[in-house]
């Protein structure tokens, strides 16, 4: 058994294009997190959840949650973590055209969560 303190960061898509307004499959977001994670100096594997983004009564939009955690079969460290998930919303932001990319950092007893909000900038 191996126990070590958590950690987690959760990275917020959602589905549509902003500049053409077409949706994409969850089968492209998992093989272009699969090439990010290939191209990086360490595999952090990552879990891709559906939901649905929803504010008032007409807007929704499906998206993702993708989420990586500590994981204590593997040895990384809060900071490789945390380098790997923003690397990925930075490429995710560009490759599926989104506005905007939130990612949630976990808190624990000692220290206080945060969010960070990617920002993509359309002419």
């Amino acid at each position: 058994m191996k126990v070590k303190p958590t950690y987690e960061c959760r990275l917020y898509m959602g589905s549509v294009n902003y500049a053409t307004k077409q949706s994409y499959s969850q089968d492209e977001v998992e093989l272009f997190c699969g090439k990010v994670q290939e191209g990086y100096k360490i595999v952090v594997p990552v879990r891709i959840t559906p939901t649905t983004f929803v504010s008032e009564t007409d807007y929704r939009e499906k998206g993702w949650e993708i989420g990586v955690i500590d994981y204590p079969r593997l040895n990384f460290s809060k900071k490789q973590i945390h380098g790997f998930i923003i690397h990925l919303g930075k490429h995710l932001i560009q490759e599926f055209h989104q506005r905007t990319i939130c990612i949630v950092e976990s808190s624990s007893w000692f220290r206080r969560g945060k969010i960070i909000m990617l920002e993509n900038k359309y002419g």
